[in-house]
């Protein structure tokens, strides 16, 4: 996609506004999505990616180790990487992934990162310094992108890119009207625009504001590069990618909505229960009562279990939990606090 520059009105005359999508800014929401299950619940291709393959997520989460963890469980290497190599406004992923070693190679580990915590600075650059000094780390980190990317490269060639395309078209007609930056990177998760001004303002001269929307993003970012201010919104989707995003939560409910499974899960929140102690608790035959059992085990929200010699049915909290908070993000509209600060 071909970059577009045009200072705005009432912008500094000395910064650029640039706008386009990226490759580098997707895969960084994708790895990021491991580590919080709230941006998985806004794409229904992260849900599947991190629910079907849980291997791939622990892999994301253990490559760093402790010292690599930051604050707000975010990812940004993949950014910082793209735009030392002139990458950042590329949607061509081959030529990412083709350069991603030799950038890694030679990415600075002194970077200023004023977009982030102490804590996460530190984090940061020890994620970079390891990718500068470890052959292997650069080998490692190549093979987990190329394998999350595969994962999600269907979806984002069928929708993603052509909302992202959507996207940019929007905000660069409001530069061809004159729009100031902050109107062109404006959106409900843009982040706070004390820190966001103060970044601006800290530019050196011929500095980039980057406005980068994003098809996996789950609301807004802030990163610090050199010589650039990257504001990260999201891409919104058509009615169609909103209804999958809603498909799993549909599937999920549909098995709660019988009255008599419902009690049933009722039931088991209290201790493990047999089919024949749920017949007769239900006045139901043994089949009608492990036709209704199928169905929550195929949802994941109840599992066989033996405590004390005792064979039982038991509830999966966790699922439950996910999906309580499955539907919150949902139908909760969306709080500040949900900004993802890299």
């Amino acid at each position: 996609m071909p970059l577009f520059h045009e200072p705005t009105a009432d912008a500094e005359p000395s910064l650029t506004v640039a706008v386009g999508g990226s490759i580098a800014a997707e895969l960084d929401w994708v790895l990021h999505a491991a580590y919080q299950p709230a941006f998985r619940r806004d794409h229904a291709t992260l849900d599947s990616l991190y629910t079907e393959a849980p291997e791939l997520g622990e892999r994301v989460r253990a490559f760093w180790g402790p010292e690599g963890i930051t604050e707000c469980s975010g990812s940004m290497e993949m950014t910082i990487l793209a735009h030392r190599g002139g990458l950042l406004f590329s949607l061509d992923a081959d030529e990412l992934l083709g350069r991603l070693e030799e950038l890694a190679a030679t990415v600075p580990t002194d970077l200023r990162l004023a977009s982030e915590t102490e804590a996460d600075q530190i984090a940061l650059r020890a994620r970079l310094a390891r990718l500068r000094t470890s052959p292997a780390a650069r080998r490692g980190y190549l093979a987990l992108v190329r394998d999350v990317w595969s994962a999600v490269e269907p979806d984002w060639r069928r929708n993603g890119l052509r909302s992202v395309q959507a996207a940019v078209a929007a905000r660069r007609e409001i530069q061809r009207h004159g729009g100031s930056w902050r109107e062109v990177a404006h959106s409900s998760g843009t982040p706070h625009q004390r820190q966001l001004d103060e970044l601006v303002a800290s530019l050196p001269s011929g500095g980039v504001v980057a406005v980068v929307p994003a098809y996996f993003a789950h609301l807004g970012s802030l990163v610090d590069l050199p010589g650039t201010v990257l504001v990260g919104v999201r891409a919104e989707g058509s009615g169609a990618e909103a209804r999958a995003r809603t498909e799993l939560l549909a599937r999920r409910l549909k098995t709660i909505s019988d009255p008599t499974r419902l009690a049933m899960i009722e039931v088991l929140r209290t201790g493990p229960s047999t089919v024949s102690e749920l017949a007769a608790l239900f006045s139901l035959a043994q089949p009608t009562v492990s036709n209704h059992v199928k169905v929550l085990r195929d949802a994941g929200l109840v599992a066989n279990s033996a405590v004390a010699g005792h064979r039982g049915l038991v509830l999966q909290r966790d699922a439950v939990r996910d999906l309580l908070q499955h539907v919150e993000g949902i139908l909760a509209p969306p709080e500040p606090s949900g900004i993802a600060h890299h």
